[in-house]
């Protein structure tokens, strides 16, 4: 007898296997077929809930990227010697995450490039998301009298492109860095370059 789920746990079953079936073979090679055989469901089930591979990548995505926003805190502008710790703490969180979950890497930097261009202003707009919360970081931390003066949007498209490539390179496994030296790295790039 298969077990009982709620709605909610449901979903949640779904998405899990997605991540497992995407993770294995990418967008482009995975089926729906593939998702239900690792949910463990009947195909009827998977479109109660989802109208197919593409809606439930984009759902997946949508968890992914909040799960990468939610790392992210600010700090109070009165704070200045706190800005070292908060930038550590933030490059820890999200470092974590994604080494942790390396198919969050996979989806964000390379499934999800060039799907098509609903999805590619979805994506920019994400890293649009990602980039306002840097900027408006750089930009107190001018105020502060931390951060060094400069093209803010430059500075903060360098900070981001910086964080995407060590992590795409990570997915490709050319070198396995730890992520104690990914932090470290990243940390004495941005405070050698900002401060």
């Amino acid at each position: 007898m298969k077990e009982r789920f709620s709605k909610e746990e449901r979903r949640k079953q779904l998405l899990t296997a997605a991540m497992v079936a995407f993770g294995k073979k990418g967008y482009h090679g995975t089926q729906v077929s593939d998702i239900i055989y690792e949910a463990d469901v009947a195909r009827g089930t998977f479109y109660l809930y989802f109208e197919g591979k593409r809606e439930i990548f984009d759902a997946l995505l949508a968890e992914i990227l909040q799960k990468v926003k939610n790392e992210v805190t600010l700090l109070p502008r009165d704070a200045v010697d706190k800005i070292p710790e908060q930038m550590m703490g933030n490059l820890k969180r999200v470092t974590h995450l994604l080494i942790d979950n390396p198919t969050y890497i996979k989806l964000l930097f390379s499934d999800a490039v060039g799907l098509d261009t609903e999805f590619d202003h979805r994506l920019k707009q994400f890293y649009e998301d990602i980039l306002d919360l840097i900027r408006r970081g750089l930009r107190q931390g001018q105020e502060m009298g931390f951060v060094r003066q400069g093209n803010i949007h430059v500075l903060a498209t360098s900070l981001l492109g910086c964080f995407k490539e060590v992590f795409y390179q990570y997915l490709l496994g050319t070198e396995k860095p730890t992520a104690d030296e990914i932090i470290r790295e990243i940390y004495a790039l941005v405070m050698a370059g900002l401060a």
